[in-house]
């Protein structure tokens, strides 16, 4: 017979619980997550004209997604060196392990995403 545990958590003062809806609405955009597809441009492309058409996208081009989602995937699967570096390994490194945050704007990193784009 299995055991089931349960108890009651105290949560702090501060805590909200969202649904995945609402969070979305709330940060302006959505997480696509990680994938080794993302390395190829042409999957960059289809998946960012996809979210374009799917949300209504207007403020951000198809290119732009697909360079910042291309970039974040260049930078975690091809410079996981960054993860040993101080500094470096929360503020790209980790970032980029997180997924991919995109929206309806252009990234503040893009002149980065095109130059990796571009290499």
């Amino acid at each position: 017979m299995k055991k089931s545990l349960c108890a009651t958590i105290d949560m702090p003062i501060s805590y909200y619980m969202m649904d995945e809806e609402e969070m979305t609405y709330t940060n302006g955009g959505i997480n696509i997550g990680m994938s080794t597809a993302y390395l190829d441009k042409n999957i960059c492309n289809e998946q960012a004209k996809g979210l374009i058409r799917t949300y209504g996208w207007k403020d951000v081009s198809a290119l732009q997604l697909a360079k910042e989602i291309y970039g974040h995937a260049i930078v975690y699967y091809k410079f996981s060196l960054l993860e040993k570096i101080p500094g470096l390994n929360t503020e790209v490194y980790q970032h980029a392990a997180d997924g991919v945050d995109v929206k309806n704007q252009v990234d503040e990193h893009q002149w980065l995403w095109d130059i990796i784009w571009n290499f």
